[in-house]
């Protein structure tokens, strides 16, 4: 009789307990996903959508504007006379000044040479020079004189949108009319500032960024969010909550994300779910009060492994799978070496630091050789005595600014490939000043690359697109011409006596004249 009441009341104390629980539970889920829905989902959607339609608006209102002007500033018989005759200037000048002017827009009439007829400023910027046939937009509109062009311009705060079009008289290609859209004044369309918004071509270069911070890796959209689905997405310690469309952008496709950092209120969430499991922690034991000591202590292990299985999962999100190969050198060499594998844990950890900086996109040749030097320490370690491993950097070199973490690739392609036929390894690395600008040099000592192989390399370096695994020295190659131009990138070459040589050359600047 005393186990057949028990078992009664055990049923009867199972269900009214687990009524209020269902209901709870219940209650709380629809009000998380109504927070979820009100504060995530629409904000995001309508940010996605706002900034789609007003950056696909603004896109269309300069392509057309250039269009009609370069129509009118064509019907002279001499381009120069819009910056001679006054009655034209004033005329030229109130068109293109129009409703331009607040926003922040400038505009610059020129003629084929680069000079400025007529614009916001006396003098084209630096950036935008040399006007040449054979260079960035220039060329597009030498051979699409017809047609108005769009293209993204790096600055230090952004990237700027250039919109223009030739100015053809008498069937002939006169001038240039350029209207400058500043990064601020495209962040400012692209949203509310509730939700980040980048805008990336499809390369994935990150164009416009709105507080967007931890969805770009130097100008480049991050691996994690570099899909097509929409959703959640865990990238370092945060998750994302990220949709995503594509949008023509001056007659091109671009992706348009809208992202939403919700680590915050999934930890609330997690929080709300915990206090619920609290309190019925906390009733349990006064409604169990008067059950067998048996039944109390089998439901208490029950909730025991419940909180235990919830922490182990919360534990469980962190994966830092980037440092797997390194970390695995390091556990071998604490058992073998813990003198070494200290050293190579306070490289890892310099490494990491000075990868996570945010100082900027260039930084002093002398600060990125510490990382490489870093870098270098853990290869060290790895192959021992069989790398060697020669750098020649002329000292007035090292005050010279350099985009951050560009030649790290380098190292590692020769690393990867550099082995001779008994195995080792011979990398020199030179750094040196010849003509005004800077020259860098890696070379292996390796068997070299067969001919096929090095012209096939030759043909993804000089294409704008690549469908190959060589991502290394294809995105270095990608960052120097987005940076600097066409004329400059990476060369290789299989000297007759043996291995490879990987060259590239950059503008000479100092820091000074980069902060100026």
């Amino acid at each position: 009789m005393h186990r057949y009441f028990e078992s009664r009341l055990q049923r009867a104390l199972a269900w009214y307990a687990l009524v209020p629980v269902l209901i709870m539970a219940l209650l709380g889920g629809f009000l998380m996903l109504g927070s979820w829905q009100y504060a995530v989902t629409r904000v995001n959607h309508e940010a996605l959508e706002l900034a789609a339609d007003v950056l696909s608006n603004i896109s269309r209102e300069f392509m057309q504007r250039t269009e009609e002007e370069t129509e009118f500033l064509g019907k002279v018989p001499d381009i120069s006379l819009w910056g001679s005759d006054k009655a034209l200037r004033a005329e030229a000048f109130a068109r293109l000044h129009h409703d331009i002017g607040h926003r922040g827009v400038e505009f610059y009439l020129l003629d084929t040479r680069g000079k400025v007829i007529l614009g916001s400023n006396d003098t084209l910027p630096w950036d935008l020079q040399p006007v040449e046939h054979n260079w960035g937009i220039w060329s597009r509109f030498y051979e699409h004189p017809e047609m108005p062009q769009q293209e993204f311009l790096p600055r230090s705060g952004g990237q700027d949108l250039i919109c223009g079009q030739a100015v053809s008289i008498d069937g002939q290609v006169a001038g240039f009319l350029i209207y400058v859209l500043p990064s601020a004044y495209l962040q400012q369309l692209a949203g509310d500032g509730r939700t980040g918004i980048v805008l990336a071509d499809k390369l994935d270069n990150a164009r416009l960024i709105k507080y967007a911070p931890g969805v770009v890796d130097y100008r480049k959209v991050r691996w994690e969010f570099a899909n097509d689905k929409n959703g959640l997405v865990s990238a370092g310690n945060s998750i994302y909550y990220v949709t995503q469309q594509d949008i023509d952008f001056g007659g091109e496709t671009y992706r348009l994300r809208a992202v939403s950092e919700v680590s915050d209120l999934l930890m609330r969430y997690a929080i709300g779910v915990g206090a619920i499991i609290l309190a019925i922690l906390l009733m349990v034991p006064l409604i169990l009060r008067s059950i067998a000591r048996e039944t109390k202590l089998t439901t208490q292990a029950v909730d025991d492994l419940t909180v235990i299985a919830e922490l182990r999962e919360l534990e469980s999100q962190f994966n830092p799978h980037f440092l797997f190969n390194t970390l695995e050198n390091i556990k071998f060499m604490v058992r073998l070496d813990p003198g070494a594998a200290t050293e190579m844990i306070m490289a890892l950890s310099a490494l990491l630091r000075y990868s996570i900086t945010s100082g900027g996109r260039q930084v002093e040749l002398r600060e990125d050789i510490k990382y490489l030097d870093s870098y270098m320490k853990i290869q060290q370690y790895r192959f021992g005595s069989r790398l060697e491993f020669n750098d020649h950097i002329e000292p007035s070199a090292r005050t010279a600014t350099i985009p951050k973490l560009l030649f790290q690739p380098l190292l590692e392609n020769a690393i990867k490939y550099g082995e001779d036929e008994n195995g080792k390894l011979r990398i020199d690395y030179k750094v040196q000043i010849r003509d005004g600008q800077l020259h860098v040099l890696v070379k292996d000592g390796g068997r070299g690359i067969d001919e096929d192989k090095l012209a096939q390399l030759r043909k993804l370096l000089a294409s704008s697109e690549n469908d190959t695994g060589h991502w290394g020295l294809y995105n270095v190659q990608r960052r120097l011409q987005l940076l600097y131009g066409t004329a400059y990138g990476l060369t290789l070459s299989c000297p007759p006596e043996g291995g490879t040589e990987i060259s590239l050359c950059l503008p000479l600047t100092k820091k000074e004249q980069k902060d100026a």
